[in-house]
């Protein structure tokens, strides 16, 4: 009795090993993950208070005196530009919501002729890449009339965010109870009625994560922007960013002042997560990605 005892904990014991084992490399590989997260990061806060001096001769550890005159430094060289980003940020995530909600709301609430083809379509641009419609999507803003205008950099922004961004609102419009709409349409309540009542309170999770990965790449978006805003005054604080670094460099050989222009660049991202992370956290387990 007690021989087969003992066998019979060997196994437990030995699952208990392994189980501690797999968590121990679980963990390893997630705190080795995050500092390759984290230290770019800080490395980029440290030397944006260092003179040329210090980065020459200390370029990773922390230096004092801390030189917050590379804030004023950037912000002098960058504030013209930031007005430029919330325009066409603000009127892309706008553009986004609107368009990506009502073809959701469409192709949840209505049919149509070949309704699961048109939407299978349209998904199926997810996998094609950005770079490959490059050149067509400005041959085509370009016999518009749209070089060096805002809509020329946010329509395609729009259009471009669909896909993804229809699938998401989809799933989760599916979700919602019909007999809800029955009920607003016994009320007399029209379809945009019904949309705008029922529907959009209802999907603040979601819309709230649509928004929030829609302004997230248009404030950071830099090529296209590169390609269709020509004239200096309409460059975005991407663009500003990169050509502040490259003739700091030249002049000083450091890079303090454009390291806390990046920072500085980040602030309005760092903003709207903090103020909307809840709803953002909720849309992406509330059942967004289910089908």
């Amino acid at each position: 009795m007690q021989e087969s005892a003992v066998e019979f904990n060997k196994p437990v014991h030995h699952g208990k090993i392994k189980q501690i084992v797999c968590q121990t490399i679980l963990h390893i590989i997630i705190l080795f993950t995050l500092f390759l997260i984290l230290y770019p990061l800080v490395l980029l806060i440290i030397k944006s208070f260092k003179d040329v001096t210090q980065d020459q001769n200390y370029p990773f550890t922390l230096t004092f005196p801390l030189y917050f005159s590379n804030y004023r430094t950037a912000w002098l060289n960058i504030a013209d530009y930031i007005g430029n980003s919330f325009i066409i940020t603000l009127l892309q995530t706008a553009g986004t919501l609107l368009v990506a909600a009502l073809t959701a709301f469409a192709f949840v609430r209505f049919s149509f002729p070949c309704k699961n083809i048109i939407f299978m379509a349209i998904l199926s641009l997810i996998m094609i890449p950005g770079t490959l419609t490059l050149v067509s999507q400005y041959i085509l803003i370009n016999d518009l009339g749209l070089i060096n205008s805002f809509f020329g950099e946010i329509l395609p922004g729009v259009a471009g965010s669909i896909p993804m961004n229809l699938f998401l609102l989809r799933s989760f419009f599916g979700g919602v109870n019909a007999e809800l709409f029955d009920a607003a349409k016994i009320d007399g309540a029209s379809d945009l009625r019904t949309f705008w009542s029922i529907m959009l309170p209802l999907s603040l999770p979601i819309m709230m994560t649509v928004a929030m990965t829609t302004f997230m790449g248009a404030w950071n978006e830099y090529i296209w922007t590169r390609l269709v805003l020509l004239d200096d005054t309409m460059h975005t604080i991407a663009i500003r960013v990169v050509s502040f670094t490259e003739s700091y460099f030249k002049m000083t050989g450091g890079y303090g002042a454009p390291f806390a222009a990046y920072i500085i660049s980040a602030v309005p991202l760092i903003v709207v997560f903090a103020l909307a992370s809840k709803q953002f956290i909720k849309g992406l387990t509330s059942g967004a990605f289910k089908m």
